[in-house]
This record gives C-alpha cells, structure tokens and sequence, in this order.
C-alpha cells in the first residue's frame, strides 16, 4: 500500500487493485480528464535500483507509442517525490487466466476469436517494433463491452534499443516461454507467436503443452520436447487444430508463422469453416461454421476485475511459491539452466561429458553430491530447482531463495562471459552466503542449507572441468 494521494497534482491514488512483478497497480482518478484510470507504480524495493527504474520508463515510453483498440493505452507517466509511475487506460472485466480457471477449456470458435484478436494486436506492436515477451492468460482481457486487450506490456522492449538486458537475462513466465528466451538468444515478434500458440493450446486442450514441477523443468522442456497434438489431448477437436497449433509451437522461429498477421489469417481460415472445427461426422454443408457473432462467441462480463498491470497468476500447477517461481525465470531460468544443459555442451568445450574436476576447499559434506559429470547447465539447474523446493516446503524465505537465486546466476553469468575466477570466487561467497541466511533464520532446515552447499559445489566442479 501507500499513503499517496496525488500524484503530480492531477492522478488521485485510489483503491488498492493488485501486485505484480515490478509494480504495484491501483484504481485512480485524472482530476483534470475527469475520468477513471489504472495506475502502476513502481515496487519501493526497485524504486532505487537505477536499472529497473529505467526499465520501467523504457515500459511506458515503449508502450505509449502503440495505438490499437486491442492494447491497453498508455496515458502519462512520470516521477513524484521518488515515486515513478505509469497512468494507464482502466478496463473493466476478466482475464483470460480467470476465464480458463472457472471453465477449463473454451470451445473451439470462442478459442479461436481470443486468439486472433491477440494476433491483430501483437500485429500492431510488432509493426512498431516492440516485443511483448510476456504474453500470457493473465495479460489477456476480455472487457464487458466483449473486446479482447492485450495488456501489460511492463517486460516489451524496442526492438532497436536492446542496451540494456543482457542475454543471460531472462522476461517471460515458464509456462508461456519460446524456447529462444528460454535460451537466452535474441528474440523477434515470432517468439510472442510461440507464446500465443501456448495460450491457443491451453483454451482448446484445458491444459498447457508442457507442465512439470516447477519451471526449470518446464522450460527445458520448451527447448527440447515436442508437445502432443492438441487432438491427442482433446479428441473431440479436428486434426486441422493440429497444424495450426503446433506451426505455432515449432521450435525455429523460421519454421513458425512469418508474422502475427499470418497468424491471425490461419486462425481466420478454421473460423471461416474451410476446415471442420471438430471431428466427428461432417457438418450438413462442407462451409457449415460457428455462430460468428463476437459479442456470443466470446462473451461479456460486468463484474470489475484488476486492470492492466495486474499480470500475477495464482499458479495451479507449479507448486513454486509465485513471486520466487517469477524471479527464477526471470534471473535464474535459463541463464543458469541452458548454459548446457540441452545440448550437453558448455561454453569453451567440443563435447558434453566432463570430468569432475578438482575437489572443493569446503568440508567433506559439501563436496559435489553427483557421481556423473554434470555440465555447468545442469549443475546450475539442479541449483535453482533446490531453491524452488526449499521455497515450497518452507525451508527458506522467498527473500532468501531470491537472492541466492541472483548470486548464483551472477556466478554463472561470470563463466559465460570467460571470467572464470571471478565465477569461482562468487560461489565461495555464496557458500557463505548460505550460512549467514541459515544464521539469521532465513533458511531454517540443516538438512537444506547442506543440499544447497552440495549443489553449489557441484555448480563450482563443473565450471572448474570447464
């Protein structure tokens, strides 16, 4: 909360609406425009971290440039006695993630209108040169008039202004991830298609593509899995959702949809009635389609929900404590995970095998737990997934586990970059680090604060044969 009332003599704050990643959303009034609008303001734990402060800007600036009746408008922005903040268009109704909460899968036709009202708004942002990279249920809103917004553009970037996030550094939730991000490799508009596909797959199946117990393991399977067909999951759907689903979900950006317009005609195509939108015997004439009126098909709502901003997703399925289950994919998840760890290679090496290489200075109980050779990406996977579990089960506060989280991805970060002393040396803080937090009761299990030295001696092990 906060005792702002006013913000730059003309936004009153008001009711309290929701959390997210960055920021803190409210419901607000523009004394000026006399009319009702979303605020964002940034988290007093990043308002003094210049780096996130800029990002954060950089959100508004990027978004304010969009004008499309399926993006949630930027209005104004600006900084009040240390408080920065983003004034936004206020729309009422239910997210997508809600909707799929109360009712599971969507039939088919109302699945297919959400997803080419997202594709006509992705089309916009793309034609201006932003990525969305976090496209999800949550930032997908269906409002009571019957339109679909795209909202929370809060991780887009410019595509030409990239100076800022490092490649190791990963946007984007687990579940939704384009295998690009989660490696860590530049990205285009195809990976919010790759995301948009996740989305199409869940309305229409009742269920993502990928689903593990926590999001490492998700991701890695966005890398490396190929997802069932989404009439291997739903048998009552055509097998024409199948080639426009998994087009979509094609690992190469260059073997999916060229552009969001594309994307949106394919999608076009199966409400169009060219091809049958269930199986089962043939409609009575072969162009027999859904009713196309957009308003029934996907419904209105009069009830108020969070605004744009309001992107966290009590997640379901992932038994990973929400706000450590966003840190880790944003500073862990694949800048620790896929250094090598799908490929079986780490940087600097012709072959995935690796000796275990020298032994550790810590005492005997926290030498390298693992018998096989562990490349640094699986070793620092297996780091981020003790994190994970010690969150859920309460053996360590998610303050804790983020910041041995960020510790150890600034260690790997290191070794990527060739500056492996300074890796090395980062662990061994770490180390102490684990012992410090276990000290003031961060960490309050013996047993866990022992697991989390061995992972990290099996992380330095395999940086040192590297």
């Amino acid at each position: 909360m906060t005792d702002l009332k006013v913000l730059a003599d003309r936004y009153e704050v008001l009711d309290f609406l929701g959390e997210g990643g960055m920021a803190r959303v409210f419901r607000g009034r523009d004394r000026i425009l006399e009319r009702t609008v979303a605020i964002k303001l940034l988290s007093d734990r990043l308002a003094t971290d210049e780096r996130s402060v800029e990002r954060f800007r950089r959100e508004a600036r990027a978004a304010a440039g969009l004008s499309h009746p399926g993006i949630v408008a930027v209005y104004d922005t600006g900084t009040d006695d240390g408080f920065h903040f983003i004034v936004m268009e206020y729309v009422e109704g239910e997210t997508l993630d809600r909707i799929l909460r109360r009712e599971g899968r969507l039939p088919p036709g109302r699945a297919l209108e959400f997803a080419e009202r997202v594709s006509e708004a992705l089309a916009a942002a793309h034609a201006s040169g932003i990525i969305h990279r976090d496209v999800k249920p949550a930032n997908i809103m269906l409002a009571a008039d019957g339109s679909v917004k795209v909202m929370d553009f809060g991780i887009a970037r410019a595509v030409q202004s990239d100076t800022l996030t490092h490649t190791a550094t990963i946007l984007g939730t687990a579940s939704y991830l384009s295998p690009e991000q989660a490696r860590g490799d530049p990205v285009d508009g195809r990976a919010d298609l790759y995301s948009l596909g996740v989305v199409l797959y869940e309305m229409l199946t009742g269920r993502p593509p990928f689903v593990g117990e926590n999001p490492v393991a998700v991701a890695a399977q966005h890398v490396g899995s190929q997802p069932l067909p989404p009439s291997q999951v739903e048998p009552s759907l055509g097998s024409a959702f199948d080639g426009v689903v998994l087009k979509a979900l094609e690992k190469s950006p260059d073997d999916r949809y060229r552009s969001a317009e594309e994307f949106a005609e394919a999608l076009g195509g199966l409400q169009a009635g060219t091809v049958p939108l269930v199986s089962g015997p043939p409609p009575a004439a072969a162009t027999e389609v859904l009713p196309v009126d957009r308003t029934e098909r996907l419904g209105a709502v009069g009830r108020q929900v969070p605004p744009p901003g309001h992107s966290v997703r009590p997640d379901r399925r992932f038994p990973v404590a929400a706000a450590l289950a966003a840190f880790l994919v944003l500073a862990v998840l694949v800048a620790l995970l896929l250094v090598g760890l799908t490929t079986g290679q780490d940087r600097g090496s012709p072959g995935g095998v690796r000796p275990t290489g020298r032994q550790s200075s810590r005492p005997a109980t926290t030498q390298p737990s693992t018998v096989q050779s562990l490349t640094v990406g699986q070793a620092a996977a297996a780091l981020a997934n003790e994190i994970a579990q010690g969150v859920q089960a309460g053996d360590i506060s998610q303050d804790a586990g983020s910041e041995i989280a960020k510790d150890g991805a600034k260690a790997v970060r290191e070794f990527q970059h060739g500056h492996t002393d300074t890796a090395l040396e980062g662990l061994s803080e770490l180390d102490q680090t684990v012992d410090d937090l276990a000290a003031e009761g961060e960490i309050t299990s013996d047993a866990r604060v022992q697991a989390l030295h061995s992972e990290i001696a099996d992380l330095r092990a395999a940086i040192e044969a590297a």
